[in-house]
């Protein structure tokens, strides 16, 4: 059984900055919370997502400015430049080609499920981007964003003015098409079964033209991103609960929404792999529960109330069961 698709959250760059200078901080709250992000995430961007929950918040940020197709506002200014150890390996590389091919072997840590792939069409090259969530309502939007990002990679190389030869769209033609041609500053194929740009083979040869950045090896994605995204449904689960703490608190239905299941079908996954939501729900709270125990600032009372018991007896009872001591003794050590 496939996993739910999840996506690093350094993918959402610069939209929530673009979205709070563009609509204002009511509609940036609002487009968090809709895709169950907190706020922490306009700043710093950490850990893993689901993949529904980058879709959801670039619907609600479009829904908010009145353009469904928000990603064509900002994909000009979407930079894998914003990604972290990601993008700088794939942009550290000497030429384009080296570049690109990294970003297609380094994928996996960005998106579980999302790929890219080289194609030969006649004299021309293309470079597809395959996202995996095409049926989604902001579909046209995130198209429009990963299309900003990738061409990222050929600006780095050959400069801000260079412009693709062709760039295929699997989405019906809008009724800005002339704007995306001139956005994009070439021909448009709409309708095409893929999302590809199309490029001349020589320019794969050109090299970077200043290198002044320390290199990033693979090494630092894997340190920077925990090996990769989660590989099991627990894992997976278990990031939504940790995203659930950071914002309204834990639940079971709340948490099905984000990943696109039914609670009972929830359930029953999380049966099948031996666990249980009750279960993995106090895991997750005892591991924050010991992170902001070390961190020595918090009492008893304040730890228990910002991870949702009701008082601090239920919370000392749930941390001595996961881990076979009080928080007090815990916090002596």
């Amino acid at each position: 059984m496939s996993l739910p698709p999840m996506i690093s959250a350094k993918a959402l760059g610069a939209m929530p900055q673009f979205t709070r200078e563009a609509v204002g901080d009511k509609a940036l709250d609002r487009a968090l919370r809709e895709a169950g992000l907190p706020y922490e995430f306009v700043e710093v961007q950490e850990g893993y997502i689901p993949k529904l929950a980058l879709a959801t918040f670039i619907g609600e940020v479009g829904r908010a400015f009145g353009d469904e197709s928000i990603g064509l506002l900002w994909a000009p200014h979407l930079t894998i430049a914003d990604y972290g150890a990601w993008g700088g390996y794939v942009l550290g590389a000497v030429t384009l080609q080296a570049a690109l091919e990294r970003a297609q072997e380094v994928m996996p840590y960005h998106s579980s499920h999302d790929r890219t792939f080289f194609r030969a069409d006649g004299n021309l090259l293309g470079y597809e981007y395959r996202f995996s969530l095409k049926n989604h309502s902001a579909y046209p939007s995130i198209a429009f964003s990963a299309l900003g990002a990738v061409l990222s990679i050929f600006s780095h190389y050959l400069g801000p003015t260079w412009r693709p030869s062709q760039i295929r769209i699997d989405l019906p033609r809008t009724k800005a098409h002339e704007h995306v041609e001139t956005m994009f500053g070439c021909p448009v194929l709409w309708e095409s079964d893929r999302l590809e740009i199309m490029f001349e083979r020589p320019i794969l040869a050109t090299a970077v033209r200043n290198r002044n950045t320390s290199p990033v090896v693979l090494e630092d994605i894997k340190r920077e991103r925990c090996h990769g995204a989660p590989s099991s449904f627990v894992e997976v689960v278990s990031q939504v609960l940790e995203l659930q703490i950071a914002t309204n608190g834990i639940a079971l239905e709340t948490a099905a929404q984000r990943l696109d299941l039914g609670p009972r079908a929830l359930q029953r996954r999380l049966q099948s792999d031996g666990t249980n939501f009750r279960s993995l729900a106090n895991q997750v709270k005892t591991k924050r529960a010991i992170e902001m125990l070390r961190e020595g600032s918090l009492s008893v009372q304040d730890i228990a109330i910002d991870l949702g018991y009701e008082n601090a007896q239920n919370f000392s009872r749930a941390f001595r069961k996961g881990t076979g001591m009080s928080p007090t003794q815990f916090a002596a050590l």
